[in-house]
């Protein structure tokens, strides 16, 4: 990564190659063995909100995965730019949508996205972006959220999977959806079962509904995500596209 640098030690981070040049993809994972003088210099870039927001968790690993998560985007929204990783500033859309101050400019939107000291970021300009990684589970979905997360089309694809593919479709469609709802702006208000996502050329496909308008500005994608995660990211777009599906991210 280059345009910024940022002194003591990092976590290993990755850049994805990501299907539109105007969107970039990070993901960094929390090293194995602590190191206490980074973790305090990724905890100083950070603004007093979110300093007061990591220093509630009550688990240090949470901590932690908040820490580098907001790190990440703060480095990443820097690079290129003028504007030092711990100046920037943000504020809330009507739903709660995180976005960057006014005062930056408008040219810039993000989302980002942990789980299990791993960590995700997306930043675009100008267009409204939506990213979601999870960690893979080892047992079947809870009834209720499955039918409640799911359309009545999704759950019939799923029940004719092998039962050993059931809970990593489950997630990845978990994943899609996540990503949609941060970019649209309505988070886990979008009603999930009203969605329905499909498999065109092993490609995700968003189908009409009248919970997201025009999906077919919307551009979704699985993205490569280490072993026993999932991911995904959602991009709207001025002309409906073909989506590509991202490749590149490797085990380190």
């Amino acid at each position: 990564m280059t345009g910024v640098r940022d002194g003591p030690p990092r976590p290993s981070i990755r850049e994805l190659p990501s299907p539109e040049p105007d969107v970039v993809l990070r993901l960094a994972r929390l090293p194995g063995t602590v190191d206490e003088a980074a973790g305090r210099h990724r905890f100083r870039v950070l603004s007093d909100p979110e300093r007061r927001r990591a220093a509630r968790f009550r688990r240090q690993a949470d901590r932690d995965e908040y820490v580098l998560a907001h790190w990440l985007l703060r480095l990443t929204l820097s690079t290129g730019t003028s504007v030092p990783p711990q100046s920037w500033d943000f504020t809330q859309e009507q739903h709660g949508r995180p976005r960057i101050a006014r005062r930056f400019g408008d040219a810039r939107q993000f989302s980002l996205s942990h789980a299990a000291g791993t960590c995700l970021v997306a930043v675009s300009t100008g267009r409204r972006v939506g990213v979601d990684i999870e960690r893979r589970r080892t047992a079947d979905g809870p009834r209720a959220l499955l039918r409640n997360s799911l359309s009545p089309d999704e759950l019939t694809r799923l029940a004719a999977l092998p039962a050993e593919q059931r809970e990593s479709e489950f997630i990845q469609l978990w994943t899609l959806k996540e990503a949609l709802a941060k970019a649209v702006g309505a988070g886990l208000r979008l009603p999930f079962a009203d969605l329905d996502f499909s498999r065109r050329n092993g490609r995700p496909v968003l189908g009409r509904s009248a919970t997201v308008p025009a999906p077919e500005l919307w551009t979704c994608h699985c993205l490569d995500a280490p072993a026993d995660f999932r991911a995904a990211l959602c991009v709207r777009t001025a002309h409906p596209t073909t989506a590509v599906p991202i490749r590149g991210v490797r085990e380190t």
